[in-house]
């Protein structure tokens, strides 16, 4: 298969996602470099993860402390190698979970999840795991906890953490629809 250029999206921790375009022959370890994300001595030491993870969604509801098996790839393959597309997700990270507490009515969920895993994943495993009427669970969101910050369901929770911590508490809230 002949070379071709291919424009993904790439998530680090603490940050922002970037565009980046590459050819499908380069490795993701080089892609990382080039987009200087990582230094190549320190591209060994990083964490990287294709796709978005939604296995929580499909956890049995009597689980507790539940764990997403999403792994790490190889950086060393080309980007043909891992299957990435236009459009894809790739994640670069030091934490390889992200221990999440989500509080509601006086209890406390738990689970680790994938860097890779967005708020909206979390926000229905929590609703699930509180056992909200599904005819109003639409009505909460998740607010980091000790703050106002709700953030978008599309972030991924390695957007909001940053090695060593990799750990973030949530509290389940009603959201503030705007009226008028």
């Amino acid at each position: 298969m002949a070379a071709h250029k291919i424009e993904f999206f790439l998530h680090g921790q603490g940050a922002r996602p970037v565009v980046v375009t590459a050819s499908s022959e380069e490795t993701l370890r080089d892609v990382l470099v080039r987009a200087g994300v990582v230094t190549a001595a320190d591209a060994g030491a990083i964490l990287v993860f294709v796709g978005e993870c939604d296995e929580a969604l499909h956890e049995p509801l009597e689980v507790e402390g539940g764990a997403d098996e999403h792994a790490p790839v190889d950086a060393g393959l080309t980007l043909d190698a891992l299957g990435i597309h236009a459009h894809h997700h790739v994640h670069h990270h030091r934490c390889r979970r992200v221990t999440v507490d989500v509080n509601f009515g006086g209890q406390t969920k738990q689970r680790r999840f994938s860097p890779a895993t967005t708020i909206g994943v979390v926000t229905e495993w929590a609703r699930k795991k509180f056992r909200l009427d599904p005819a109003g669970a639409t009505e909460y969101g998740l607010q980091r906890c000790q703050s106002t910050e709700q953030p978008r369901v599309d972030t991924h929770l390695g957007e909001l953490v940053t090695a060593p911590k990799c750990a973030i508490c949530f509290d389940l809230v009603r959201e503030v629809t705007p009226q008028g």
